[in-house]
């Protein structure tokens, strides 16, 4: 009896460490620093379709935006200095237009045509990036490492030399 008892422990503690093993480095996927970044494909302006997980590799700026926000169109220039100034060192900057904020459909190509914007620009179209993220106001910044983790997550307006603070360390 003792040695059916003895190996039914043996057992036990032998499954626990193979599933501390195993799930020790799994990371919670999310929206909230520490998290990975929660994949999504959607539609580009100018572009096939492409998925945030593509990216992975680089340190990547994920900014979610509307053309009505005003914040929105003061930030995209210093967006765009950024990208220039380090995509050779594996900065990308990614942005999605929140579809489901804008009045008419028509806003956001409009806006990126008037800024000149040079960056990615994702569509969700379907509100899925904004309930996935919980987008609750605009702008919104995500700074995800190589890996694809989020490090920091930014209500508001950015800068250039806030967001290069930022992304330095990561590079």
């Amino acid at each position: 009896m003792k040695r059916k008892v003895t190996g039914v422990v043996f057992v036990a503690a032998a499954l626990i460490i193979i599933a501390v093993f195993f799930f020790q480095d799994r990371q919670e996927i999310g929206n909230r620093p520490g998290m990975t970044a929660e994949n999504f494909a959607l539609p580009m302006y100018q572009q096939e379709a492409s998925e945030l997980h593509d990216y992975v590799g680089d340190v990547v700026i994920l900014n979610m935006w509307a053309s009505w926000c005003e914040p929105c169109r003061k930030e995209m220039p210093d967006l765009m200095r950024l990208q220039a100034d380090y995509e050779d060192e594996g900065l990308t900057i990614l942005t999605v237009n929140m579809q489901t904020f804008e009045r008419t459909l028509n806003d956001a190509p409009h806006f990126i045509e008037e800024l000149n914007i040079t960056l990615p620009v994702f569509f969700d179209e379907e509100g899925v990036v904004a309930d996935r993220y919980q987008i609750i106001g605009l702008p919104t910044t995500y700074i995800i490492d190589r890996d694809g983790t989020i490090k920091q997550n930014i209500p508001g307006e950015v800068n250039y030399e806030g967001l290069e603070a930022l992304i330095k360390p990561l590079l």
